[in-house]
């Protein structure tokens, strides 16, 4: 299996990623704001980073409900794409074209949300850690930062080489490779619909809530709550995602 470019997710977030996931994921956003509101306890308004915020789903569910959102992304198609729709719904959010390992400057966030599976791109686990860090430097004194990943250790427990999906009318094949000792998995991808075959690769660092506790205490939060599901299951091997929240100091 070939190797992802170092930098492949500059170019995977496109019209391909968009037109894959889009109807199924615009679908299922009011009940994820709804999942995430009741787990995080959140009222209006507060002021909300969604990083990184791809197509602006997160981001313009919560600006509806009444909070302060600001959206930053490296895409500048899913960024055009946010901004359009915002516009459609009548809603404001700030979008910012920016790499959610730098922090953007103003006045802080009350929470930080980076959400899907939107953390481990980099090919160096360093790079994971300066949006951590960036995360913190712009929260208030006792603001949040919110990871939600998919259970690397489950993942790394039931190694799967193959798998075949279907999103929507669309047929999905993947073959993984994982270099255990780095928690890294490269996954070929091949993309089947009426418009015809794609393939490409990406590649993903596998976090459980060990790694993400270590990380998260490392880089400076007071507290690191872990959760298997939203509504506050522990977590557990098996959990199939892992939710971490992480507390800034005062």
């Amino acid at each position: 299996m070939a190797e992802p470019d170092s930098e492949w997710w500059r170019i995977w977030f496109g019209p391909s990623y968009l037109e894959l996931y889009d109807e199924t994921l615009r679908e299922r956003t009011p009940v994820e704001i709804d999942q995430l509101v009741r787990f995080l306890h959140l009222r209006p308004p507060l002021r909300i980073l969604d990083l990184p915020c791809g197509q602006g789903r997160h981001a313009i569910e919560l600006a509806g409900r009444g909070y302060d959102v600001t959206g930053v992304d490296l895409s500048p198609y899913l960024l055009d794409v946010a901004k359009a729709r915002a516009k459609e719904a009548g809603v404001r959010v700030r979008w910012l074209l920016g790499d959610m390992r730098e922090a953007i400057k103003g006045e802080p966030f009350d929470l930080i949300l980076n959400l899907f599976t939107s953390f481990g791109y980099f090919a160096e686990e360093a790079d994971d850690r300066q949006v951590v860090r960036a995360a913190g430097s712009m929260l208030k004194p006792g603001g949040r930062f919110l990871l939600e990943v998919i259970n690397g250790a489950r993942i790394m427990a039931n190694f799967e080489e193959r798998e075949w999906f279907t999103v929507g009318q669309t047929a999905v094949m993947e073959r993984r490779s994982l270099d255990a000792s780095a928690r890294r998995m490269v996954v070929e991808r091949t993309v089947s619909s009426s418009n015809g075959t794609e393939v490409n690769v990406h590649a993903l660092r596998l976090y459980g809530g060990h790694e993400l506790l270590k990380m998260l205490t490392e880089e400076g939060f007071e507290r690191v709550d872990l959760y298997g599901d939203w509504n506050r299951e522990p977590l557990t091997p098996e959990s199939l995602r892992v939710l971490a929240v992480a507390l800034k100091g005062s």
